[in-house]
């Protein structure tokens, strides 16, 4: 019993020295949101289905204590790529975001936030 003890405390101590020392922390918070909006139905130009249309928008924020600049966000919504770039941005400067809007195929499209790309210095 006395080894199964020490043994749960090294590995909590070895997973709190890895998480606060050792991995790589982002330069970068991203807060999104994904919006879906339906396309109006006119009376005159009846449609079988109105097309839906979504876009991502949000802010993100240098938290790193050097610039960072080139900074390119790629989303995946219903299988398309679409991206921000935005070219520089501060240590603790804070900058809005939004996407093109894309034609969805499908209903419930899959999205998801793909990966984001900067020049490091």
């Amino acid at each position: 019993m006395k080894k199964f003890l020490i043994f749960i405390i090294l590995v909590a101590a070895g997973y709190f020295a890895y998480d606060n020392f050792i991995k790589e922390k982002l330069p970068y918070e991203i807060k999104d949101s994904y919006n879906k909006q339906r396309e109006g139905v006119d009376i005159e130009n009846p449609a079988i289905q109105p097309r839906d249309f979504a876009s991502y928008q949000g802010t993100i924020k240098n938290l790193s204590e050097k610039p960072l600049t080139n900074i390119v966000i790629n989303y995946l919504i219903d299988a398309k790529p679409v991206s921000v770039k935005i070219d520089r941005l501060e240590p603790g400067e804070e900058k809005d975001f939004k996407t093109n809007s894309i034609m969805l195929l499908h209903m419930d499209a899959a999205h998801h936030l793909t990966e984001v790309t900067f020049d490091k210095q």
